[in-house]
């Protein structure tokens, strides 16, 4: 029998040039309100335009930069930059819009600063100078040409008065270029600026102040939750929320707040004055890398920190006398710590020969590919084989791979050794010649 079978899962455009002659599906763009946003929320796979997976399944993204961080002045334009990537697409298009988060009436205006590409109005005309007179007065700002390269740039004048937070719903294409609609893929994301209300000091980030959120070890990795201390960090106290998830993303902005690591966005879980919480954007590249706060009052100077290929660590609970025990669950998904641990929670002991749920972070790659910030829908096993130690026992667990529901989470099902006497035994996972941390435990009771 297949050991692997039972796995516990926690609850927690275009070459033209050479084909003059070819005949791209919508390649004039598609129909406004094709990109996810309120009120029809359709995506372009939904009507069929553009049909291939389902949306941002296939290996890519879209993206926007905004000249601002994630925050506006208002009637202060900035400039904006649309990325589509896509490991097999031959032709990119995407259609833009912006909304107000209150109500999702159309915020602020476009203007295209690149070529092949239209404001359309959500009547289906395209936008004379004057703006869009239909009613509701919504804009789509969209290719009219597909891209060979999938940027795409605009400008967009916010509205002259504060207006709250603005949605920006973006969809891209990356198309396989067979003249039809099937093959393609669709992916979408939504960012969210905030009125810039500027007060107090510019962030800072502390000397040392880049750690896993495990570990807490000065270094960073891949796809890592790792936490950023300093000061004027955020101007006010927030954790990701389930409206801030859209098609299983974790937000890059949140509450006027956005983090550089190297040339690239990482993914926001909780933002503070003095803390921030956030996924390493996926990147090749290790050694030091530069990592920036920006919120409405500016941005912070740069900290380096060390970038690794993994950065394996248990995540920890700490009891009143500062000793450490490793987040787990039993089987049946009932908190599996020492009892007392935590105040009006009833938690029962590990037993030796049962399946527990060890969680963790940096682990790595995984097959299938789970990307940073994707929040994973199914199980996928860590690429590099994992050892469990209790104490000196080591034993292979059933499942090492990506806890799903959860973005960064990591989950072993291993069985506790027959032989684990009871009390606070030391814990440690062994992968690629790298080691979580010491000194963490779980308490195991016969």
């Amino acid at each position: 029998m297949d050991r692997f079978k039972k796995v516990y899962v926690a609850k927690c455009a275009v070459i033209l040039s050479a084909i003059p002659a070819l005949i791209w599906a919508h390649s004039s763009g598609p129909d406004p309100n094709v990109n996810g946003a309120p009120p029809s929320n359709r995506s372009c796979n939904q009507t069929a335009c553009h049909v291939g997976t389902a949306v941002n399944d296939g290996g890519g993204k879209v993206e926007v930069t905004f000249s601002d961080g994630c925050t506006y002045t208002p009637g202060q334009g900035q400039h904006l930059t649309v990325k589509v990537s896509d490991p097999a697409a031959r032709a990119y298009g995407f259609q833009m819009s912006s909304q107000l988060a209150s109500n999702n009436a159309q915020a602020g205006t476009f203007t295209i600063t690149g070529p092949n590409m239209l404001v359309l109005c959500v009547d289906g005309s395209v936008r004379p100078n004057s703006g869009c007179r239909s009613n509701p007065a919504t804009e789509y700002v969209e290719h009219s040409l597909p891209s060979t390269t999938g940027v795409f740039n605009v400008d967009w004048t916010p509205p002259a008065n504060a207006a709250g937070d603005v949605k920006f719903y973006v969809a891209g294409n990356g198309a396989n270029g067979n003249g039809s609609e099937t093959g393609d893929h669709i992916y979408a994301a939504v960012y969210t600026l905030t009125a810039a209300t500027p007060g107090g000091g510019k962030p800072t980030i502390s000397v040392g102040g880049i750690v896993n959120a495990g570990s807490g070890k000065a270094e960073i990795a891949s796809g890592t939750w790792v936490s950023i201390f300093g000061s004027n960090l955020a101007q006010s106290r927030r954790v990701l929320d389930g409206p801030d998830l859209i098609n299983r993303a974790l937000p890059v902005c949140l509450g006027g707040v956005s983090i550089n690591v190297g040339t690239k966005r990482a993914f926001i879980g909780f933002i503070g004055q003095d803390q921030i919480n956030v996924q390493v954007p996926d990147d090749t590249a290790v050694g030091d890398t530069a990592v920036q706060v920006t919120n409405a009052n500016g941005q912070s100077a740069p900290i380096t920190t060390t970038r690794a290929a993994l950065s394996p660590a248990f995540l920890p609970f700490t009891d009143s006398a500062g000793k450490k025990y490793i987040a787990a669950r039993h089987a049946d998904f009932s908190v599996m710590a020492k009892p007392g641990l935590f105040a009006g929670l009833t938690t029962v002991p590990a037993k030796p020969g049962e399946v527990v749920l060890l969680f963790a972070v940096g682990l790595g790659p995984t097959n299938p590919a789970v990307a940073a910030g994707q929040v994973p829908a199914n199980i996928a096993r860590t690429t590099n084989p994992v050892t469990i130690r209790f104490g000196e026992v080591a034993v292979t667990p059933d499942y090492a791979g990506v806890s799903p529901g959860s973005a960064g989470l990591y989950q072993f099902n291993v069985k506790v050794p027959d032989t684990i006497p009871n009390g606070d035994v030391p814990v440690v996972a062994e992968i690629n010649g790298l080691r979580s941390q010491d000194n963490i435990f779980i308490t195991v009771q016969r």
